[in-house]
């Protein structure tokens, strides 16, 4: 069984979540693009509640490159209490830039009978490409939006292709967050 939710646009994003409730990789996701919003406009206050989040979550990061961006963030912040201890199997992430018509592929084991759960969120509010292909080559799930989502309980214990593309004519910046 799989699905993908439909994204929303980049003014949605500044509005309080809506009734239902959000997957933790989507909560993650937007934590993530919040804290590259307040980055970006050099708001460390507004940086400070998006990475409470990104550490309460137990997520870590996917990649070197991610993990340095990550302790980026960070430092921007006065010292705090001691950081947070997740779950060993929490949620990870991954920070990417992808050019105009480029693409990144990821493999990522899931388990079994557990609910999978990958989002994607562009803060330039570009369209991306996500697509979930299982370890015998059958689509999980594809959808193209500024914040796709795909769920899905894996019936085997197997590796997926993650692959991310952008189909626009501008390059994006994205965080992929896997669950």
């Amino acid at each position: 069984m799989a699905s993908c939710a439909p994204g929303t646009s980049s003014a949605e994003l500044a509005r309080p979540p809506a009734a239902a409730p959000q997957s933790g990789a989507a909560r993650l996701a937007d934590a993530l693009a919040s804290a590259d919003a307040a980055v970006q406009a050099g708001n460390d206050t507004a940086l400070a509640r998006p990475l409470a989040m990104i550490r309460g979550m137990g997520a870590r990061p996917l990649d070197d490159a991610t993990a340095a961006t990550t302790a980026q963030w960070e430092a921007r912040l006065p010292d705090q209490a001691p950081p947070l201890r997740g779950r060993a199997l929490g949620p990870g992430y991954r920070h990417g830039m992808l050019g105009a018509g480029g693409d990144v592929r990821i493999e990522q084991t899931f388990l079994s009978g557990q609910k999978a759960s990958i989002a994607l969120s562009s803060p330039d509010a570009v369209e991306l490409r996500l697509q979930v292909v299982d370890g015998t080559s059958q689509s999980v799930c594809q959808h193209t939006a500024s914040r796709p989502i795909c769920e899905w309980v894996p019936v085997f214990t197997q590796r997926h292709l993650i692959h991310v593309i952008n189909p626009a004519k501008r390059k994006a910046r994205f965080y992929l967050v896997v669950e």
